[in-house]
């Protein structure tokens, strides 16, 4: 799975630590889908990334509607 994360936390000018306290997913989770090292994302994992860096949920994880 491609996605951005990266990009729009880096973009906000959040760090991995204060991306975790927005959204109470860990530093390690985010990592990871950030790396695209983790075949499967719960959906309310991607809503709760969407929503702490104000990007619709399909751009972020580059999603074709």
């Amino acid at each position: 799975m491609r996605n951005k994360v990266w990009y729009y936390r880096n973009q906000r000018g959040l760090t991995l630590q204060q991306l975790s306290k927005l959204t109470g997913l860990s530093v390690a989770a985010i990592s990871k889908i950030e790396n695209d090292n983790t075949n499967d994302i719960l959906l309310k994992n991607a809503i709760v990334l969407s929503r702490a860096l104000k990007v619709d949920m399909y751009e972020l994880f580059c999603i074709s509607k």
